[in-house]
């Protein structure tokens, strides 16, 4: 009796101390509410404003795809005179009215010339400054001259390329004066972005196989460029990127040829190329000429997307197998 008694005397404070912390609950949770549903406003906001800049970002892109594609499919998918498959097939003639096969063969042999001399070059050349040299004055030397480079407008180095390459070294404009101007713009992008590749390999990897008794060059080679791999070819693709679509340098080194070059250095080996070639379209007054220059401007654009994507496969597919 005493226990019940002591219960129903203490039913009352404690109903009451439950309806206290009830109400401090409510409270407590209104005040959190209010800050908490302002912090989600501006969290949404933020989400919302970087939306609009991704937008902002991407919508060129869309744009040119939309406006290019608009006139060059008509091209691309009509049935007269260089349109639909003759586009590919077929040189354009003393009236420019056929295909653009010789801008296509001629963006392929200067990226391959480009690419040759270039890559290479690149890539042994950031090996050497990450793997084998010393942080000091001549690394920072290089490092800097490439940064200057990557930013150096493809004008001057058209004005380079013709200094250098066509007059001073003799080889006239054509086929290798366009494709080493081209080689020369690659190498500050591939050996950056491959020197950043290098760095993101952890040291760990490099002592544990030197710890095995592996020597330098091996370490490098099997350990440093494998891990490194897929960085490698991001830059290799943003740099051939950039030569295929270039057209500024090209028009002082490459020439132009409605034909395929048929020697390496003279007068045959002037060759074109497709950005030269819409170039050359979209300042002709001639109105098949405009709508030639979308169609050629689409074929570069399918191209170069062809190109990152065969990269990107064979990337992972050669990343899986080394990793």
């Amino acid at each position: 009796m005493s226990e019940m008694q002591t219960e129903n005397n203490h039913s009352p404070d404690t109903r009451k101390t439950l309806i206290g912390w009830v109400h401090m609950i409510r409270n407590g949770t209104r005040r959190i509410h209010r800050p908490k549903s302002w912090r989600h406003a501006k969290d949404k906001l933020f989400t919302i404003l970087l939306a609009l800049v991704l937008l902002t970002v991407v919508a060129p892109f869309f744009m040119l795809l939309y406006h290019v594609g608009l006139v060059g499919l008509s091209d691309l998918l009509g049935s007269g005179t260089g349109q639909g498959l003759e586009l590919f097939t077929t040189f354009p003639g003393g009236d420019l009215k056929g295909g653009v096969l010789n801008a296509i063969v001629g963006s392929m042999l200067l990226a391959v010339i480009a690419g040759s001399v270039g890559i290479p070059l690149s890539v042994f050349g950031a090996v050497y400054i990450t793997e084998y040299s010393r942080p000091g004055l001549v690394r920072s030397g290089v490092e800097f001259a490439a940064d200057v480079l990557a930013g150096i407008p493809s004008i001057v180095f058209g004005a380079f390329g013709f200094t250098f390459l066509v007059v001073y070294a003799g080889l006239g404009v054509g086929l290798i004066s366009g494709g080493l101007t081209l080689a020369f713009m690659m190498i500050p992008t591939i050996l950056r972005t491959t020197q950043e590749a290098l760095r993101q390999v952890p040291m760990s990897l490099r002592e544990a196989s030197l710890a095995l008794g592996a020597t330098r060059w091996s370490t490098t080679w099997r350990v440093s460029i494998k891990a490194a791999f897929p960085g490698v070819i991001t830059g290799v693709l943003l740099a051939l990127g950039r030569t295929i679509g270039e057209t500024a340098p090209l028009i002082f080194t490459a020439g132009n040829n409605l034909g395929i070059p048929n020697q390496i250095v003279g007068p045959g080996s002037w060759v074109a190329s497709l950005p030269y070639t819409i170039w050359a379209y979209i300042t002709d007054p001639r109105p098949y000429l405009q709508v030639r220059a979308h169609s050629t401007a689409l074929t570069l654009l399918l191209i170069v997307l062809t190109v990152d994507m065969v990269a990107n496969i064979v990337s992972r597919k050669v990343t899986r197998r080394l990793v």
